[in-house]
């Protein structure tokens, strides 16, 4: 009897706990890894519907992990296959889609860049060029710089939307594109001022050089 009420307690904590990785799933951003923990919280919640004999429970999960394995399938299918990158120049203050890009995802551009002003006239942007890297025919990141003689490049705003925040965006950039905007040899400089970007951008290869206020200041190249 005891066996029994210990096994039956069990059965319930692992049924929320199941329960609970499908409800942290769905917060993710990143709809790969939303698909995977979904996956192994339905796979849970399955078995324990299997358990305790709820045959809707277990029918409707076993759906949903199905369902996941096809997409997670097709996303291994699409990343197997060639991607292709490209670099659209724009006028960051005049150009329509810009403006538009920048006003749609202001909120968590501020997150990562809390001094950013995208006023046209008096904010960042001011005298700056601009770029969209493309993924296909998406516009997946923007870039905002400034050069700084010959081989210098400042660069003021790297955005990616939260889908493509897997760093090829800014490899491509700062590897590929990179090449029509200055001459080999270029020196990159950036600042972050939250954590989450200083780590992108070591990442990236910058090395930190400094702080100027609660920036901390970075330069990537000779």
């Amino acid at each position: 009897m005891v066996y029994t009420r210990r096994m039956n307690a069990w059965i319930e904590w692992f049924g929320t706990a199941s329960s609970v990785v499908v409800a942290v799933s769905l917060t993710m951003k990143n709809i790969k890894r939303l698909r995977i923990l979904n996956l192994v919280g339905a796979t849970a919640f399955a078995v324990y519907g299997l358990l305790i004999s709820a045959w809707p429970v277990f029918g409707l999960n076993a759906f949903i992990v199905l369902v996941d394995l096809y997409f997670l399938y097709a996303m291994a299918r699409e990343a197997g296959m060639p991607e292709t990158f490209d670099v659209w120049f724009v006028d960051p203050c005049s150009d329509e889609y810009a403006r538009r890009f920048l006003s749609f995802h202001s909120n968590e551009i501020l997150r990562y860049f809390p001094s950013f002003d995208s006023d046209p006239d008096t904010g960042s942007l001011r005298g700056a060029e601009a770029c969209f890297i493309l993924r296909g025919t998406l516009p997946v990141s923007f870039v905002a710089f400034r050069r700084e003689g010959e081989r210098g490049v400042s660069v003021i705003l790297d955005y990616a939307i939260p889908a493509y925040r897997d760093m090829k965006n800014a490899r491509f950039f700062f590897e590929s594109a990179a090449s029509r905007i200055a001459s080999e040899g270029t020196v990159f400089t950036a600042s972050a001022e939250v954590g989450a970007h200083a780590s992108y951008l070591r990442k990236l290869g910058f090395r930190e050089i400094g702080r100027s206020g609660n920036e901390l200041l970075f330069r990537k190249g000779r």
